[in-house]
């Protein structure tokens, strides 16, 4: 062979091994990009998992508050009722005809010369 061929044949081979290294360099990127996707695939899938759970414990607080509330507003509203019929009973107790009753029963009278009206 000659000179030129070997120096063609030579470029060839050149030319296939940058070839070659180029396509090993393009599969090492591809593979890089291809784990950083994936990476970040990852991390976006923490962080919304992280989102979601706070927000289902948060609701879940929420409700437990609201079923605490709803609970002490029943205890108020039994305790205001027990509350009104307590002073029903205690006027009724010291109502005027109750008394003049147990003060007749009791051989009490009443006199009007001992009474003083306030106003």
């Amino acid at each position: 062979m000659n000179n030129t061929a070997i120096k063609k044949v030579e470029r060839k081979q050149s030319v296939e091994q940058d070839s070659r290294k180029n396509q090993q360099k393009l599969a090492y990127q591809i593979d890089m990009m291809s784990i950083k996707m994936f990476l970040m695939s990852a991390i976006v899938a923490i962080v919304i998992l992280v989102a979601a759970t706070t927000i289902i414990s948060m609701n879940n607080k929420i409700t437990k508050t609201q079923t605490e509330i709803a609970k002490i507003e029943q205890k108020t509203k039994a305790l205001n009722s027990q509350n009104e019929d307590l002073k029903l009973k205690a006027a009724d107790l010291t109502s005027n005809s109750r008394l003049e009753k147990i003060a007749e029963k009791a051989g009490l009278n009443l006199n009007d010369n001992n009474m003083r009206n306030v106003k």
